[in-house]
């Protein structure tokens, strides 16, 4: 009889999922990484953001040009007028004047710190769509490693199956020939209704791992994902002997997040500086018309010539908005002190996930080295109960059991290895590698 490890590599090579309507779809890894990047709908909507952001900052700039008006006006009067001195008479006039007003009206303070404060939320927004496709990354490999351990799963498990079967088929035939107990088959036929259990629920997970890792992807749902790593394989994406501090260090200075919550801050910031001294800038109010003019109580066109007026004005905006508003400059002030400390919890948090990820890294390496040696240990042991067995030597509950501890030796390894590389790859996303 063949050994579990032959069946189980051969079967991981061999196993095809495939659904009703269409066969199974591939992927392999810098595939999804390339697509989680592209075509996911949270990095196309933090995409979008940047564009809003990015278009608040360029309408800042045009508040320091002026507008220009073109138009045509008409007037026509008919009825009682009162003259300068006080009398009423009866007037029939009209008038044209057609040009175009060039007017601008800017709160000198007000147009700078607005502009500075839109340019930190720019980028601010720049920031968060990378923070994004960090974040849409990070789901979308996870998913793909689970995806793989849940196939690697199905295919160890119908292995295992094809090996209990086997079993099964021998004692049922020592059963027939009086040289086997009836309740060894009885136990044997138990393990294949177990196997299939677990083999049907974990047909059941790897569709939805499939599901969920097409959703982050922006693919369709209906069609079943593959993924195309048939062996459970320790994978590097990180310097795994580099220092805790260094890691931190590391993410404290690229982490697209705290750019965000730094660049907030610093906007909040002229927010409040401007709540402060923008009041004490002037405001400039402009106004030039240039065109014609004519009109007379008969006709509008009559004595039509040239005209023009000039306007200009400085002031200062005292009250709500402007100077001796208290109140603007505390709802500045506190909106000031919530970024900051928004800014400093994201700092720890992303001083949280790199030590987590790290220890992480650290403890499952040292667990894939115990369940390796876990692995060949169950190996050799099914190799002797199997020997014992077909010598008459052992019991078939001894083959048994020495099976299921097999079985459950490759489940370990293949999620530890799976583990690993989610905890690895963390580690890469929390120092921004």
């Amino acid at each position: 009889m063949k050994t579990f490890a032959f069946l189980f590599w051969a079967a991981l090579a061999r196993a095809e999922l495939t659904t009703p309507n269409s066969p199974p779809a591939p992927i392999d890894l810098p595939t999804v990484m390339r697509l989680a990047g592209a075509q996911a709908p949270d990095v196309a909507l933090a995409q979008a953001r940047l564009e809003e952001a990015q278009a608040n900052e360029a309408s800042t700039l045009w508040q320091f040009f002026p507008t220009l008006t073109p138009g045509i006006g008409y007037r026509n009067h008919s009825g009682r007028l009162q003259a300068a001195d006080g009398t009423l008479t009866d007037v029939e006039k009209q008038s044209l004047n057609a040009g175009a007003t060039v007017s601008l009206r800017l709160e000198i303070g007000e147009a700078i710190y607005r502009r500075l404060a839109a340019q930190q939320l720019a980028v601010a927004a720049t920031q968060q769509v990378a923070s994004q496709r960090q974040q849409t990354l990070r789901q979308a490999v996870e998913l793909y490693f689970d995806l793989s351990r849940a196939q690697q799963t199905v295919s160890l498990l119908e292995a295992s199956l094809q090996v209990a079967r086997d079993f099964h088929a021998q004692v049922a035939r020592g059963v027939q020939a009086g040289v086997a107990f009836k309740g060894d088959e009885l136990r044997a036929s138990a393990q294949i209704t177990r196997l299939e259990l677990r083999h049907s629920q974990a047909q059941e997970k790897q569709r939805h791992e499939g599901a969920r890792l097409a959703v982050i992807l922006a693919l369709p749902v209906t069609i079943e994902i593959r993924a195309t790593d048939e062996r459970p394989l320790p994978l590097q994406f990180t310097d795994r002997e580099r220092k805790l501090a260094d890691h931190v260090q590391q993410a404290l200075a690229r982490r697209p997040e705290l750019m965000t919550a730094t660049a907030l801050s610093t906007a909040a910031q002229y927010f409040e500086e401007g709540a402060r001294y923008a009041p004490l800038y002037p405001v400039l109010e402009a106004q030039y018309f240039a065109g014609g003019l004519g009109g007379s109580p008969s006709s509008s066109r009559a004595g039509y010539a040239s005209s023009s007026d000039t306007m200009v004005s400085l002031g200062w905006k005292i009250g709500a908005g402007g100077l001796f508003d208290g109140t603007r400059s505390e709802q500045a002030r506190a909106r000031l002190s919530q970024n900051r400390l928004s800014e400093q919890k994201v700092r720890d948090e992303i001083t949280r996930q790199v030590v987590e990820a790290h220890a992480s890294v650290q403890w499952l390496t040292q667990q894939l080295t115990m369940a390796t040696t876990g692995l060949r240990t169950n190996e050799q042991g099914v190799k002797l109960a199997l020997a014992r067995k077909e010598w008459a030597v052992g019991v078939v509950l001894e083959a048994l059991q020495t099976q299921q501890d097999l079985i459950q030796a490759k489940l370990d390894y293949v999620s530890t290895v799976a583990d690993l590389n989610k905890a690895q790859f963390q580690l890469k996303i929390a120092t921004a590698e």
